[in-house]
């Protein structure tokens, strides 16, 4: 009869964070000397007792399966301090309508992909605001959520943002609008029906939010032409320069 040694009982394998199969170690011993690293460790990792999913970086299973199911794993709530926290999208940004828009891995990422205060976003999702920044913020992730009756959005009249899209002004009409701008009302309308990004330098919206995804705007097929990717790249530059500064 075959011994454990002769058979893969004591096989390891190092999986990505991802569930690919990366490589396969005779044993633990081997394992840990190949990554520097402690014997138990990785073989606490192996076990997937749920106490801790991960060793140098990687999951860890025993057997060489080619894959492994990241789907109960990452049910589980993992903090900043575990690699498995990146892949987690644990924070829904929802239209005022309660559409999903994007999942965030946590407030940080979210905040900055819309370029709002996460301390805005945090509070809408305890309860102590209703929307920020123009969205509806929650931990539960679903295609729709319930919209508080609080939360009413005016789909009348017009409102005019900056290319970073913040709210800065509503209107009753266009003509009101051209009124107070001087910028045509032609333009405003051919902005507002999405014929052009812009007008008069500025965004065009139906209704009322108090801000406008303009990262969205990159599909666009006029993008590349306009006002907005000039502010852009200009911002990009910016902030290139900034981040050069502080590693001076």
């Amino acid at each position: 009869m075959p011994n454990k040694k002769q058979t893969n009982a004591f096989n390891i394998s190092r999986y990505s964070l991802s569930g690919q199969l990366l490589e396969t170690y005779p044993n633990a011993r081997v394992a840990a000397l190949a990554m520097n690293s402690s014997q138990q460790h990785i073989s606490t990792a192996a076990r997937d007792s749920g106490k801790i999913h991960t060793a140098c970086g990687y999951i860890w299973r025993r057997g060489n399966a080619p894959e492994i199911d990241l789907k109960p794993i990452l049910k589980k709530k993992w903090y900043g301090s575990s690699p498995l926290a990146s892949q987690q999208q644990t924070v829904g940004q929802y239209d005022l309508q309660g559409n999903l828009i994007r999942t965030h891995i946590n407030t940080i990422a979210a905040a900055r992909a819309v370029g709002v205060h996460q301390n805005g976003i945090r509070d809408v999702i305890k309860g102590r605001g209703l929307t920020y920044g123009g969205f509806i913020w929650s931990k539960t992730i679903r295609k729709k959520i319930q919209v508080d009756p609080k939360i009413a959005t005016n789909k009348s009249g017009i409102s005019q943002y900056d290319l970073d899209g913040r709210w800065i002004k509503s209107y009753k009409t266009g003509l009101e609008a051209a009124k107070e701008t001087g910028i045509g009302n032609d333009n405003i309308s051919l902005a507002i029906k999405g014929s052009t990004l812009t007008a008069g330098g500025y965004l065009w919206r139906k209704g009322h939010q108090l801000r406008i995804n303009v990262n969205e705007l990159r599909k666009h097929p006029r993008y590349e032409t306009s006002v907005l990717h000039e502010h852009m790249k200009v911002k990009r530059k910016q902030s290139r320069q900034l981040m050069d500064q502080k590693k001076n």
